[in-house]
């Protein structure tokens, strides 16, 4: 797009080149407003000009600053790629999602801008993980989520008291800042730190009690509402999902063995029911291997049901997210097949 004209110093136009360049620099997508400011004219002085040359239409000027506007971004998200890709995808392998991958990147370059850079990484074939927010929960903190569900599926009521001398004060401090950043109210946080006094309390007096994943799943559900916890800004709330739990500690009975529960009876070991280890791998493996299939759930989804038509089972999005932690690991887990090596 051609730059304002500095009257003071650039050569006297003609009539003719004036009017000429008014019409070109409408073409090329520049305002009315800028071209009649550059010209010491009206915008509507400059229209009538257009107009009268036979110039770009209105509609056709502002296509064209449109498109000069998308292909100066366009041109930014590919600068950002190329300087900035091999970082995101070293971050991506973390398991870290999208969102802290860019906070992380303009933490060390603070240049970089943030929306170029939502939007380079959104459009690449960078794989991150859409947990977002749970990778920032500490081990603890995930842990906790356990038992206060636990806690809740027993029926159990608060044992402030026992909170307050029993619970660590990393327990206390941090989960607390979690809930305080979702808004709670500290009567509710109290409750819940309570709670998971209380479910402790209980399993060092019943250690055959435990819950299974799926149970945990349903609970989460159900009180996540009624506590206010819905997820904001793309962060998915506390307490953690099944999924972040088996990706944190390997599997949900690792998971409970680690917190210090024992494991459901009738859990399953990381999804491994109808297909074996090396069916999940060669069905990522498969999956990926498509340079011009979309890597999501949805196209998954459908890939699994075209399989199925030509006698080929193969696992669903629920096992293999069961098995590899996440979708963004399962696809990871897939290309790095395809890259001996990497």
């Amino acid at each position: 797009m051609s730059t304002a004209t500095d009257l003071s110093t650039a050569p006297e136009l003609t009539v003719q080149q004036r009017n000429q360049q008014m019409v070109e620099r409408y073409a090329a997508g520049e305002t009315l407003e800028s071209i009649g400011s550059s010209f010491g004219v009206t915008r509507e002085r400059v229209r009538q000009i257009v107009s009268k040359l036979g110039g770009t239409s209105a509609e056709e000027s502002r296509k064209n600053r449109l498109a000069a506007r998308e292909s100066a971004s366009a041109a930014a998200r590919a600068a950002f790629l190329l300087e900035y890709g091999q970082l995101a995808r070293r971050i991506a392998a973390t398991g870290a999602p999208r969102a802290i991958a860019v906070e992380r990147i303009r933490a060390l370059y603070p240049s970089v801008d943030a929306g170029v850079a939502e939007e380079a990484l959104r459009e690449s074939d960078i794989v991150f993980d859409k947990l977002e927010g749970e990778n920032i929960f500490s081990d603890e903190v995930v842990a906790a989520g356990v038992w206060y569900l636990l806690g809740s599926d027993l029926g159990l009521g608060p044992d402030l008291d026992g909170a307050a001398a029993e619970l660590p004060l990393e327990v206390i401090t941090d989960l607390k800042d979690v809930l305080a950043a979702a808004s709670v109210e500290p009567d509710d946080i109290a409750t819940i730190l309570g709670v998971i006094a209380a479910a402790q309390e209980h399993v060092a007096q019943h250690p055959e009690a435990t819950i299974t994943g799926q149970r945990y799943g349903a609970l989460r559900d159900e009180l996540i509402p009624v506590l206010g916890l819905e997820s904001r800004k793309g962060a998915t709330p506390w307490p953690p999902t099944r999924q972040t739990i088996q990706k944190r500690f390997g599997g949900w009975n690792d998971g409970l063995a680690a917190i210090g529960l024992g494991t459901s009876a009738r859990g399953r070991s990381k999804g491994l029911l109808k297909f074996t280890e090396d069916d999940y791998r060669e069905a990522m493996n498969d999956f990926v291997a498509d340079p011009d299939r979309k890597r999501t759930v949805e196209s998954y989804h459908e890939w699994v049901v075209m399989e199925g038509d030509v006698g080929r089972t193969r696992p669903s999005v629920a096992s293999i997210r069961n098995v590899f932690g996440s979708w963004g690991d399962a696809v990871r887990a897939g290309l790095a097949a395809g890259r001996p090596g990497l």
